[in-house]
């Protein structure tokens, strides 16, 4: 529970709003009564009708009066707590995976603060401005406002209440005031949106820059013991080689006469060419490269999605081209997720394949999934850096809801 209440703070500062909002409209409604006008008003007061008796010359009609107060104040609090759920799902991000069904929630919340307005309509403007592109968020905000002005301009069934001359002035003030402050709550909710993602996009790339840091330490490293070992054998063992000929020969020509020391310099020069190749050997058999701590580095260093890695226990990558080539594809898969997905949860599963001779990436997310019908530069780099190691690619749509891909790449591929 605390883990959500982190990761979503706008959906904590929105349930903050509705709670101020409710006690300061409750208050309202105590000192001025409510206001049969509006669509919530006229429920209550339409249900209260079928059970309390009309006012009569000698009946005041106060329980009526009271049934519909209490009827309202019930009404507004169960479409206020109706409202702080919706505004939690869409600024969660699980809504917004949802489609059309996100889009159905939205419009059930603008019904909720257009049924009496009050601070609703300026939390809805900034949701928009939160959950929504730019252009989809404008049009949401602008039909909200028309649809004010309609409620407001437009006499309400059952109302005969005359209007004053500078009724179209008030109203005109009132509605035009409301738009400017609507517009600047959904001006400020685009921002923190757009700040949102900047700092989840920086984090990101910090993450991916450490990550390829140690992956590049890594694989230098290997190669200077690569570089290394290739030096102990073609020098310092074709050195060893001569000695060890010279060392025979002289013994060979010295025959009986051979002092023992000669024997004993040669034992020793064999016994160190046979040591300089068991460590050549042991460091070229030895070359993997820690593409787990490389891939945990990425993953800790992106705040959203969450990120679950498993990795096969004892599973090493020998190969700098193989490693930085499952590498590189989480990261687009990581990438992609973060930009595009609006996915809430990603799993990466990096195991020996059934052969025993390659590696599996399976990496699979909860986003909106892809509904573009040709690949993107992404999967196709990742498609050219695999073939060019023997590897392949299947990706698309998760039966129930996401974006999945797995990749086969034989452990020891080198690059052609």
């Amino acid at each position: 529970m605390l883990h959500r209440l982190k990761h979503n703070l706008i959906g904590v500062i929105g349930l903050l709003g509705c709670l101020v909002g409710g006690a300061l409209d409750g208050s309202h409604f105590m000192l001025k009564g409510i206001s049969e006008e509006m669509p919530l008003g006229r429920a209550a007061l339409w249900c209260a009708t079928w059970f309390t008796p009309a006012p009569s010359a000698i009946r005041a009609g106060t329980d009526r009066d009271e049934l519909t107060v209490e009827l309202f104040m019930i009404a507004y609090a169960a479409l206020m707590l109706l409202f702080a759920l919706l505004f939690w799902l869409r600024t969660s991000g699980a809504a917004r995976r949802l489609g059309w069904r996100g889009d159905a929630m939205l419009l059930a919340q603008l019904l909720i603060a257009l049924s009496y307005p009050h601070s609703l309509l300026y939390l809805l403007a900034a949701e928009l401005g939160l959950v929504l592109a730019l252009r989809s968020g404008l049009r949401w905000l602008g039909l909200q406002v028309l649809l004010l002005v309609l409620l407001t301009v437009l006499p309400m069934p059952g109302n005969e209440s005359t209007r004053s001359d500078g009724w179209v002035k008030t109203v005109l003030l009132d509605l035009g005031t409301m738009a400017l402050w609507q517009c600047i709550a959904y001006g400020i909710g685009y921002m923190a949106a757009v700040e949102r993602r900047g700092r989840i996009e920086l984090a990101a790339a910090n993450g991916e820059l450490r990550a390829t840091q140690l992956l590049l330490t890594d694989t230098v490293r290997s190669a200077e013991r690569l570089r290394i070992a290739r030096d102990l054998h073609d020098i310092v063992g074709h050195h060893l080689t001569a000695l060890n000929l010279h060392l025979d020969l002289s013994l060979r020509q010295s025959g009986a006469a051979a002092p023992p020391a000669l024997a004993t310099a040669r034992a020793l020069a064999q016994g160190l060419l046979a040591e300089v190749r068991v460590v050549v050997g042991s460091e070229r058999r030895d070359q993997h490269i820690d593409l787990r701590e490389a891939l945990a580095a990425l993953c800790a260093g992106i705040p959203q999605p969450r990120i679950a890695l498993s990795f096969e226990p004892g599973l090493e990558i020998a190969s700098p081209a193989v490693a930085h080539t499952l590498f590189c594809c989480a990261q687009e898969a990581i990438s992609n997720a973060v930009r595009h997905a609006a996915a809430g949860q990603l799993h990466i599963v990096l195991a020996r394949a059934a052969d025993g001779a390659s590696v599996t990436l399976r990496i699979e997310d909860d986003g909106c999934g892809s509904s573009a019908e040709q690949e993107g530069n992404g999967l196709r780099g990742m498609r050219e850096r695999l073939a060019l190691l023997g590897g392949e690619l299947k990706a698309g749509n998760r039966p129930q809801r996401g974006f999945g891909m797995e990749i086969v790449l034989p452990a020891g591929a080198v690059a052609a």
